[in-house]
């Protein structure tokens, strides 16, 4: 299937993920990049019963094109958990980058067993000091899974029990449950997962044909005291100036006990080798006449959640957050030392938003001394309605273009500029309250400026 060009510099919308495709009911929340090679690897959940966040069965996947969009390859699954239905476990939420350094394009994503959601993720890193994975029998007992699949139990001595890739369990050669599965839907049920929530990344070292098995990343960058952590679905960031030149980072957000949520982002300096998190916006913030932690956050209206970041020519990142403040705006932290701490935390006036995703990027330098941002989200402030992309020339201090992608149903968003200058954006709408389709559609500067 092709697009088909329209007039004035934009292409009608084509559906790229839809219900029924790769045997899935149902698609949401994209991701994009645009490769060194041109190639556009599009990323998306397969939610494959319904469309509901986890608890859910949903698979990691992506579509690829090596022509600007105008054909497609087939669903490629990348990662798929055990179990069925709304009992099924996940990996959801994705987010994409490419290290320019080693062509290595990098996918994070979140994981968690079944039965186990943003609501109902419990504490802890889900791992020990050692980076060894926690399991659990019937009775609360702690074990330790070690790299070739042997359990040891609290007390370091070996087990019967061994796990294979797949999470099976085995014990005297008789499968006996799955640790991914949700407690108790298996009779033969040993031992489980931590009931928590797993930030997760795989890799591809030939333009997106194929990846690497999941590397858990809680170890490094998940605290005991946190609940969830997820993703700031979109794109990550490799940095370009100064000395933090070549970083990659990419944004997150997470939960503490309280159940309020704050953004930050994880960055890694070794080509992805090691990953750390940075601190938050919400830590050390004036809220209210308080002084905020993400640790200890219960204030209501505080929660700063799914982001995406850009870095601007003089090497500042501008973090822009979905969050609960009322405001319905967009919110916007600096940071000055390469992501590792945020402040200066505002509501930018002209980015109206209904509480919901968005997406931003650079514009690549033509040259003009303008620095060249690209916004989209449903600019609503109750509805996720209006999909809009917005261009500013002077690096978000203002907004001098926009244009309406689509008047009805608009959702979460990605953003990519392709080699040849077109701006390609993936973008959820669910027309007349049917299933969401997630549209692919290009468009040029001249559009947006005419």
């Amino acid at each position: 299937m092709g697009i088909a060009n329209i007039s004035n510099n934009i292409t009608k919308p084509l559906p790229l993920f839809y219900t029924g495709l790769g045997g899935s009911e149902a698609y949401r929340i994209p991701s994009m990049i645009t490769t060194l090679k041109g190639t556009i690897i599009a990323g998306i959940d397969a939610r494959i019963v319904n469309s509901r966040d986890n608890p859910n069965k949903i698979d990691t996947t992506i579509r690829r094109s090596t022509d600007n969009g105008e054909t497609w390859g087939p669903v490629q699954k990348l990662v798929a958990y055990p179990g069925e239905g709304l009992d099924g476990s996940a990996a959801i939420d994705t987010s994409l980058l490419q290290d320019e350094i080693t062509g290595t394009i990098w996918m994070l994503f979140s994981h968690t067993p079944g039965g186990i959601g943003l609501w109902s993720s419990e504490e802890g890193t889900g791992f020990d000091h050692r980076g060894r994975r926690f399991l659990y029998d019937n009775y609360d007992g702690q074990f330790t899974l070690q790299e070739n699949g042997e359990v040891y139990d609290q007390f370091e001595n070996k087990t019967l029990f061994t796990v294979d890739e797949e999470g099976n369990v085995w014990i005297g050669g008789v499968r006996s449950g799955n640790i991914f599965k949700k407690k108790g839907v298996d009779s033969n049920e040993k031992l489980l997962e931590a009931r928590t929530s797993f930030l997760q990344i795989i890799k591809s070292e030939d333009d997106g044909l194929t990846w690497s098995k999941p590397i858990e990343l809680n170890h490094e960058v998940k605290d005991s005291w946190m609940c969830f952590i997820g993703t700031g679905p979109g794109r990550g960031l490799q940095l370009k100036q100064d000395e933090n030149k070549g970083r990659l980072i990419f944004p997150i957000y997470f939960s503490n006990k309280h159940g309020k949520m704050s953004s930050a982002v994880i960055y890694s300096d070794d080509q992805g080798s090691t990953w750390h998190r940075s601190s938050s916006p919400n830590d050390g913030r004036v809220f209210n006449d308080k002084v905020l932690s993400a640790e200890t956050l219960s204030e209501e209206s505080s929660d700063l959640t799914e982001s995406q970041v850009i870095e601007l020519p003089n090497g500042y990142l501008h973090l822009y957050m979905r969050n609960h403040s009322g405001k319905q705006r967009t919110a916007i932290a600096v940071s000055k030392d390469g992501g590792i701490n945020w402040n200066d935390l505002k509501y930018d006036q002209d980015l109206l938003d209904p509480t919901c995703q968005s997406s931003i990027i650079k514009y690549p330098d033509l040259g003009d001394g303008k620095t060249r941002l690209l916004f989209t989200n449903p600019a609503d402030s109750k509805h996720r309605q209006n999909g809009t992309v917005r261009l500013s020339e002077d690096g978000g201090e203002s907004w001098a273009y926009s244009k309406q992608i689509e008047s009805g149903s608009f959702i979460y968003s990605c953003l990519t500029v392709l080699h040849n200058g077109e701006i390609a954006l993936l973008y959820e709408t669910e027309p007349t309250n049917e299933e969401i389709t997630v549209n692919f559609v290009k468009f040029t500067l001249d559009w947006l400026k005419s």
